[in-house]
């Protein structure tokens, strides 16, 4: 049995269905490095953070403040990624809050880090009466 042929013309006529752009296997391969790679750098920002207390260094730092955010992106990132495995349509049907903390929050750490980064820049350039 044929398909019915499309026609734009009329408008009970379905469109021909799209097939995915990457293969399933390809996209479970990219999801599991992904989440993997995501998953190491919890592993070692957490590592960095506990060396910070075990060592002494001051609490509230340029340091720690930037490792805590990094430390809160790379956890995101990993529970949004891991949520592909189960699902990826539920992933993509959350809660506004929950979808913003996954999809929106890591953007917005990003640019909090980009500040924190430029802040240190410019105290450390101006301390040093060097005007770049």
């Amino acid at each position: 049995m044929a398909a019915p042929r499309w026609d734009p013309l009329r408008n009970d006529s379905l469109p021909p269905t799209l097939t995915p752009a990457v293969p399933p296997y390809v996209k479970l391969g990219l999801t599991s490095v992904y989440t993997a790679f995501y998953s190491l750098l919890f592993v070692f920002i957490y590592a960095q953070l506990w060396l910070v207390l075990r060592y002494g260094h001051k609490r509230l730092s340029y340091q720690s403040v930037f490792l805590f955010l990094c430390l809160l992106w790379a956890s995101l990132r990993t529970v949004l990624f891991s949520f592909y495995f189960r699902d990826f349509v539920a992933a993509n049907a959350l809660s506004p809050f929950v979808f913003w903390l996954l999809y929106c929050f890591p953007v917005c750490l990003q640019f909090f880090t980009l500040t924190l980064m430029n802040l240190y820049f410019t105290q450390v350039s101006w301390a040093g009466g060097r005007h770049l």
